[in-house]
């Protein structure tokens, strides 16, 4: 198993999280003797040549047949097999849903789903290749456990995470490369456990996937305005980490961070949490609003759906005053 250090947080960074996994699936024949990968027509893109060389049984490409991949990944396990698929995040969940409800969430059988480009990653091939409903259709399917990784290092230990983990999941990737760097560090790593980055008092940040480093920069502009901030990187978005939401209860404010559509998120997810609670924090949902942008470059996409430092604090000083 390869160690958060600055070194490889640098390397996993540079790579981005797809690539990230095609170095981590070389360690995962020694954590969990009945690993398979299988993609759909993207093996080259995740860079599987060495474990497609070292274990030439235990990897298939199903071609561009995301249904028929999930079908079957659902039938290698039912004969032992514990399967990873891998695939744009908009095709392996809206496109294989059907799928997914039966195999998955109504006969739990433990696929593990593995979607990159969530969010506005793969923007510049237009909304057909933007995950940002992919949470959402998730979220909606009982017995679906859903992580959404920080940055590389977190994507590292979210699959290692997974080795022998028996429940389906939805791992969803999101950024490109040079993905900002958020731990650089061996840390304790949970499902289900979110991680509280920064203590405060005032404003509480809930951000996941890559909107966690921009909530860092976010969060200390705003204690340079003197206001106390709590930073949680919600990694797993269900289950929901339920004591971290209650011990925000008493902060003013819940600043929720996602690069996904506002509508049935992460930011719903939380809302959910707490209607029924007497005591809870005024909530700022920040996501894509309710329209599919124009196809565009990255970082352009990112700006134009107000998912910047600036924007985002633009944001909350307005929600705040």
């Amino acid at each position: 198993m390869q160690k958060i250090d600055k070194k490889n947080a640098r390397i996993w960074s540079m790579l981005g999280m797809r690539r990230t996994i095609g170095m981590v699936i070389n360690d995962m024949p020694d954590l969990d003797e009945k690993f398979v990968f299988m993609t759909a027509d993207v093996a080259r893109y995740f860079g599987t040549e060495k474990f497609q060389e070292n274990y030439p049984s235990r990897i298939f490409d199903m071609g561009i047949a995301e249904q028929n991949m999930v079908g079957v990944a659902a039938g290698m396990l039912k004969e032992g097999s514990h399967v990873f698929a891998a695939t744009y995040a908009t095709f392996i969940t809206a496109r294989v849903l059907d799928q997914i409800r039966v195999s998955l969430g109504y006969m739990k059988l433990g696929v593990k789903l593995i979607g990159v480009g969530g969010g506005l990653a793969e923007g510049d091939l237009s909304a057909t290749h933007m995950g940002l409903e992919d949470i959402a259709d998730i979220r909606a399917i009982p017995n679906i456990t859903i992580i959404s990784p920080a940055d590389c290092a977190e994507t590292v230990k979210a699959m290692y995470a997974l080795a022998n983990y028996e429940n389906p999941v939805y791992l969803r990737l999101s950024g490109r490369t040079n993905i900002p760097i958020v731990y650089k560090e061996e840390y304790d790593f949970q499902i289900g456990k979110a991680n509280i980055l920064l203590t405060g008092s005032e404003i509480a940040l809930v951000a996941t996937g890559t909107m966690v480093a921009t909530a860092l920069q976010v969060a200390t502009e705003l204690e340079k305005m003197d206001i106390s901030c709590t930073l949680v990187d919600m990694h797993t978005i269900k289950p929901l980490d339920e004591e971290c939401l209650d011990s925000l209860k008493n902060h003013k404010y819940l600043v929720s961070m996602e690069e996904h559509m506002v509508a049935g998120g992460m930011g719903s997810a939380i809302a959910e949490y707490y209607t029924s609670k007497k005591v809870r924090p005024i909530q700022l949902m920040i996501g894509v609003e309710n329209e599919y942008p124009q196809a565009g470059e990255y970082e352009m996409l990112l700006q134009k759906c107000g998912l910047t430092k600036e924007k985002i604090l633009d944001k909350i000083n307005k929600f705040i005053e």
